[in-house]
């Protein structure tokens, strides 16, 4: 199997946080944080949908600055082990890494400035909405979020710069990622916007949590690498009833179980 494209989750799968409820817990209160948590928890266990987690914890983070989600990027979100060795390979292989996750766009953007943008070559998720003063009439476009973003990270007075306090999440999120069937389609979807060489067979999606269970199996039952990585028991024993029920053209591996230890290079062996 050759792989030519690499769709990733994002929390859990390459950072240790969930950053969506991880956010709330730094700038908003523990009250807040505990709701969004015990939410969040029940999707990654597959017990309530996507749509239904956001619409308790979107709400949640209204009032986040612009700076504070920016900042959150920086100095707060915890990388798993290997990441920039795994970017660095797939860079030098030439093949194309994409962040394919319920995270927010704000978050990616923060993580592509730090990666490169010849590292990371897209997102495919959920928006944060971010508007001045908080007010959904007041609020911005996803490319005057990316464009802030990039002034930010470049230093031009960002420091200064009033908008990034005036700016903040309104508490509506805008769902790309609805439920967790339509990950391995979106890929297929991005992949015919930017590679059209690429097939479906040739591609890998990596993920940890049941939050990941049909991307990692719908691109595998499609000829597809599946990869189980930092992966919990819920995801384990979906998948291996999967793989004892049914049938796929492609392969499902699983590396690293649930562990602070759990390290990306140990992908590399099988890309």
């Amino acid at each position: 199997m050759t792989i030519k494209l690499i769709s990733a989750d994002l929390n859990g799968t390459l950072v240790h946080q969930h950053t969506m409820s991880d956010m709330i817990r730094v700038y908003k209160s523990e009250e807040d944080f505990k709701k969004a948590d015990y939410i969040f928890k029940k999707q990654t266990k597959g017990m309530v949908t996507i749509k239904e987690a956001f619409k308790i914890a979107g709400p949640l983070s209204k009032g986040i600055t612009l700076r504070q989600a920016i900042e959150y990027a920086q100095k707060n979100m915890e990388y798993l082990k290997g990441l920039k060795e795994l970017l660095e390979f797939l860079s030098k292989k030439k093949i194309p890494f994409i962040i394919n996750s319920t995270g927010y766009s704000v978050t990616f953007y923060c993580i592509q400035e730090k990666f490169g943008a010849e590292k990371i070559h897209g997102f495919i998720g959920n928006s944060l909405l971010f508007g001045y003063d908080g007010e959904t009439e007041k609020k911005i476009s996803e490319k005057e979020l990316r464009k802030k973003i990039k002034a930010y990270f470049s230093g031009k007075n960002s420091s200064k710069n009033k908008d990034y306090d005036k700016i903040k999440a309104t508490g509506k999120v805008d769902l790309l990622i609805r439920n967790e069937e339509v990950k391995a389609s979106l890929v297929l979807r991005y992949i015919r916007e930017h590679f059209k060489n690429i097939s479906i067979n040739q591609v890998a999606h990596i993920g940890d949590t049941m939050g990941d269970s049909w991307g990692i199996f719908n691109i595998a039952k499609a000829g597809g690498l599946g990869i189980a990585f930092n992966y919990n028991k819920e995801l384990e024993n979906f998948l291996k009833r999967k793989l004892e029920n049914e049938s796929i053209k492609g392969k499902i591996i699983f590396i690293d179980k649930k562990s602070e230890e759990a390290d990306l290079q140990n992908i590399i062996p099988y890309i």
